[in-house]
């Protein structure tokens, strides 16, 4: 295939990817409300759309369409062909069984954040907005524990990269927003073995992550989070960071049995 060939195909799969990001930001949406978000015509828009529904990405409803069943089975088929998520789901569970709140499992992608794995405790608070933050990768490594832990295993000029990319969005009056700054508390996390996160995502909320260390370098971080009236004193500054990093511990040596296997 020529050059002018390789260019159109990679524009038609970008296409199709904006139409599939539009949908889900959406929540669906119309043929002629996608044709207005993306610089295609509303034929190519269906076009796109028809070729994606055969294919079971794309459901329609009437005249609405939303993304499709078949993003579940790829899912299902990642977390199944993920070490990182095959080595530490039982301590992302255990965890939160010992803290009685939210634990997560994160992991970075081209400057984002990917919740792979969450486990509710019996006093868990917000379980609908983490099940809504799932729905789609996040731009705020520079504001969450997990974040943190997989910026501070990383040199300065990546992670200068990532912030010209990705920018620091601000969620809160809490939120970091200057580079200096972040740059002092990633040398921190890196000092101490692992990252706060004080109420910079979500007001009210607190977080204590550890990261999870693999041969090659951080495969991901494991954290807890839950309100400030009981992550607060030496819970919040000693026994979770205790418990994480204990728990991320296991998740490395149950790493390298995996891998082993």
């Amino acid at each position: 295939m020529n050059k002018e060939g390789e260019s159109r195909t990679v524009k038609s799969v970008a296409a199709a990817l904006e139409i599939i990001q539009h949908l889900r930001e959406m929540e669906g949406a119309t043929l002629s409300e996608l044709a207005e978000q993306v610089d295609l015509s509303q034929a190519s828009v269906h076009a796109h759309l028809t070729t994606l529904k055969q294919a079971g990405f794309v459901v329609q409803k009437g005249h609405n369409y939303d993304v499709g069943p078949q993003f579940r089975t790829l899912g299902e088929y990642f977390l199944n062909h993920s070490d990182l998520y095959q080595a530490s789901k039982d301590q992302v569970q255990k965890l939160a069984e010992e803290t009685e709140e939210c634990t997560h499992l994160g992991l970075a992608q081209n400057g984002q954040l990917y919740l792979i794995y969450e486990y509710f405790g019996s006093n868990a608070v917000g379980v609908e907005y983490h099940d809504k933050k799932r729905q789609q990768p996040l731009n705020q490594l520079h504001s969450t524990g997990v974040g943190k832990c997989i910026l501070a295993a990383m040199p300065e000029s990546e992670v200068a990269e990532i912030l010209d990319e990705r920018g620091m969005p601000q969620s809160t009056q809490y939120t970091i927003t200057d580079r200096d700054a972040l740059f002092e508390e990633l040398a921190e996390v890196r000092e101490r073995g692992y990252a706060f996160a004080d109420q910079e995502l979500i007001p009210g909320i607190r977080a204590v992550a550890a990261p999870i260390e693999g041969p090659d370098g951080i495969e991901g971080a494991i954290a807890v989070t839950g309100p400030t009236g009981k992550f607060q004193g030496d819970r919040f500054r000693e026994e979770l960071p205790q418990m994480v990093t204990n728990a991320a511990n296991i998740c490395e040596v149950n790493l390298q049995t995996v891998r082993i296997k």
